[in-house]
């Protein structure tokens, strides 16, 4: 079995969210045997191998394209050029929304979410009637559709003309092994966590002006970690000036680490999540969550967490004393959250639609 994987979306190493998803699966399915696969990872030829991840125990072959970037450069290689570099395979998968349309092989790809379609104000028309008819292409030339929650697969059936039948959960997990942690510099004052892309859907501006009317005594900080994205000069510009919103930039996956042992609680009001990984890795270290009352929010954080209006200010404000207030009782819950979203499951039904052949 020779399985193709496309990493030719990953601009540089510092992942989104969609990488973070394949790469703990990659985790997880090192506690694995395999057997008569043969792997064989596309990806920009700046990217090393190591940062992808793939199992030590894995036969993996990796074949390196020219760098792209992350914008119309590589939408226009992946349908054309890209040919070039495929060689024969008999399942072809893309860990996000990016397909070559005529690979010879089985094509399957993770479809995070549809938010640019179920809300039209992330993008501009031309933009988002391009996303529109891309994804819809996608969905139809592929021979199956991994999706990450619940949420996603309702959102996918309804603006995506697609089976059902066709579409697969595979969550969001965390991966297989702790993550070595590393201390980051910040003010010794106690403190509450967003991690996630600067961009206008993070909701961000609403979550700093919610923390500054709870954080009125000055006791807590409130510390933003992600890269930015499209429009962030707004969203970067809105924190300068407020001495206890700290924004450090894109951090490594062992400070990240360190700054979850160490967090109050992790904040998520976002207007849309496929997902939500943030609370779910804040579980991990026994840190509640406050999150949006919307989309797949409520399905991650269950009982571990207090859910607001992404929408109201005030009710935000009320979601930080919540959930201060009730922290104890909220970290008893997260364990079950935790198990949920079962790693060996969630792997095993990826592996299967790859049809990569294993032991436990």
């Amino acid at each position: 079995m020779v399985v193709g994987l496309n990493f030719i979306a990953l601009p540089n190493e510092q992942g989104s969210g969609a990488f973070h998803y394949i790469r703990n699966l990659l985790s997880v399915m090192s506690e694995y045997t395999l057997h008569d696969t043969h792997f064989i990872v596309y990806k920009q030829r700046q990217i090393h191998a190591a940062y992808i991840g793939m199992p030590a125990n894995a036969d993996v072959e990796y074949v390196d394209v020219p760098t792209l970037g992350n914008g119309w450069k590589r939408i226009v290689f992946e349908q054309t050029l890209f040919y070039r570099y495929i060689k024969a395979c008999d399942v072809f998968y893309s860990y996000c929304t990016s397909m070559p349309l005529l690979v010879h092989a089985k094509r399957v790809f993770t479809l995070h979410d549809v938010y640019y379609l179920s809300n039209p104000e992330r993008y501009g028309w031309l933009q988002r009637t391009y996303l529109k008819a891309i994804t819809q292409l996608y969905a139809k030339r592929a021979h199956e559709i991994l999706t990450v929650s619940k949420y996603s697969m309702k959102q996918i059936e309804t603006f995506i003309p697609v089976s059902r039948n066709k579409i697969r959960l595979t969550y969001n997990i965390l991966p297989a092994h702790a993550i070595e942690e590393q201390k980051t510099d910040i003010p010794d004052k106690p403190y509450f966590l967003f991690v996630g892309s600067i961009q206008p859907s993070k909701n961000i501006i609403r979550m700093v002006d919610a923390f500054e009317q709870f954080n009125t005594d000055g006791k807590y900080q409130l510390i933003i970690v992600g890269k930015p994205l499209h429009a962030a000069e707004t969203i970067l510009s809105h924190l300068s000036g407020k001495p206890d919103v700290c924004y450090l930039g894109y951090r490594s996956d062992k400070e990240i680490a360190w700054l979850y042992r160490h967090t109050e609680a992790v904040v998520l009001v976002s207007l849309c999540e496929g997902f939500g990984i943030p609370p779910l890795e804040g579980f991990l270290y026994g840190k509640p969550a406050l999150v949006a009352n919307a989309t797949s929010l409520p399905e991650v954080v269950g009982d571990a967490g207090i859910k607001v209006n992404p929408l109201d200010i005030n009710d935000i404000v009320k979601g930080f004393q919540q959930v201060t207030d009730c922290k104890d009782e909220l970290v008893l819950h997260t364990h079950k959250q935790i198990e949920l979203f079962d790693k060996n499951t969630t792997c095993e039904i990826w592996m299967n639609s790859l049809h990569i052949n294993y032991t436990k």
